[in-house]
């Protein structure tokens, strides 16, 4: 099995790890292209860049950089001419573009394929759960029905995706399924809580962490209410980057929330599996908006793969992601958010159950194996083995 993967984050970590569990899953010939430099949100790479400056080859598959038309905006897509020579060079059976089925980088995958690689299966994964809006009219829509009806299939990381694209009209025989985004569980794992706190610093009885972009639509405003109606024995480890940092350091210094709230700038996986793995509860309080709704939350599975309860709010995929091993409460309540990390951490027929459930769940479903087992079962479908 040929398979050419194009992915704009392809070079982080943690998508290094699918790679690598998917050749080791079963025997295929897997080349990744990835940008050669690209402009990332902090939770890829804490510099905001992602580079590769020459051709990798390790763990069964080899990683190519290819340019970017404007390394700033990936969504302009990939220099043609190194993209064709690519495919032309790799002719794989399947060409999988990591990216949504309304994006430019698949619109110029299906362009050259048709031009290089007749033969090639396109296929996408989504996160977008938003229904599709043609923007251009039935300009817009023609383009795209030319496009889907160039795709072999799809996968996206939430049903409510599926069902947006289905009901946008993605050819009905075209397969789609959802598939979860993999946690690289040789990273994210349960590790000794009280030396990780001590070698941070963090001198504490109970932690509530939050990993994500600080904005607004991440609900860390009802986060610090809900942290109000919590014993001050309860701090709160807030991981990340974004807009609303010089805000939230104002708000810590209420004199309810003073010293409990601890802010870390985002950091590569290895340091964040540590630090989730300091926390008692992880909070994902997120918040719909007009233009966006939670679609995934990686942290969720991340979480669950350090042996820490999740509680996390309705919004968007949430709810599915977490299934039965983690606390769902309403968004924007942040009574409600405060009463249920309260079980998480101080319940402990609650806590016990929801660590086990969330280790359990994070293997059959979340994990960078399942995710690679799954997509080796569709990319067999789709070439009909």
């Amino acid at each position: 099995m040929r398979i050419l993967i194009i992915y704009h984050a392809g070079a982080a970590l943690s998508a290094r790890r699918i790679y690598q569990a998917l050749a080791e899953t079963c025997e295929m010939e897997l080349t990744v292209g990835v940008p050669e430099k690209v402009s990332v949100d902090r939770v890829y790479d804490p510099s905001g860049w992602l580079c590769v400056k020459r051709e990798e080859e390790e763990h069964g598959y080899r990683l190519v950089p290819v340019p970017l038309q404007n390394p700033s905006n990936y969504w302009q897509g990939f220099e043609s001419k190194h993209l064709a020579h690519l495919i032309k060079k790799t002719q794989p059976e399947i060409i999988h573009v990591l990216n949504e089925p309304l994006s430019p980088g698949l619109f110029q995958v299906v362009w050259q394929k048709l031009k290089l690689s007749k033969g090639s299966k396109v296929l996408f994964y989504g996160f977008d759960n938003l229904p599709i809006r043609f923007f251009l009219g039935r300009v817009s829509y023609m383009k795209w029905k030319f496009v889907w009806a160039q795709t072999a299939g799809g996968v996206t990381a939430n049903t409510e995706a599926l069902e947006n694209l289905k009901r946008a009209g993605f050819p009905g025989k075209r397969p789609l399924e959802r598939i979860f985004w993999g946690v690289p569980t040789d990273i994210f794992k349960p590790m000794d809580k009280s030396l990780l706190r001590k070698s941070i610093g963090l001198d504490c009885e109970f932690i509530v962490g939050f990993v994500g972009r600080l904005v607004p639509e991440k609900g860390l405003f009802v986060l610090l209410a809900a942290m109000l109606r919590l014993p001050t024995a309860v701090h709160c480890m807030i991981i990340g980057s974004g807009p609303m940092r010089a805000e939230l350091e104002l708000m810590c210094r209420l004199p309810e929330l003073n010293g409990r709230i601890h802010l870390y700038d985002a950091v590569e996986a290895e340091t964040l599996a540590k630090y989730i793995n300091c926390t008692d509860a992880l909070a994902i309080p997120s918040l719909t908006m007009p233009s966006w709704k939670e679609q995934y939350g990686r942290v969720i599975g991340e979480a669950m793969a350090c042996g820490v309860p999740v509680v996390g709010s309705d919004s968007g995929a949430i709810p599915e992601v977490i299934g039965s091993a983690g606390l769902t409460v309403p968004e924007g309540n942040a009574p409600a958010l405060a009463e249920a990390l309260r079980s998480a951490m101080f319940d402990q027929d609650i806590r016990a159950h929801l660590i086990q459930q969330g280790l359990e769940r994070v293997k059959q479903k979340l994990s960078v194996k399942a995710m690679s087992q799954q997509l080796v079962t569709f990319y067999n479908r789709i070439l009909g083995v």
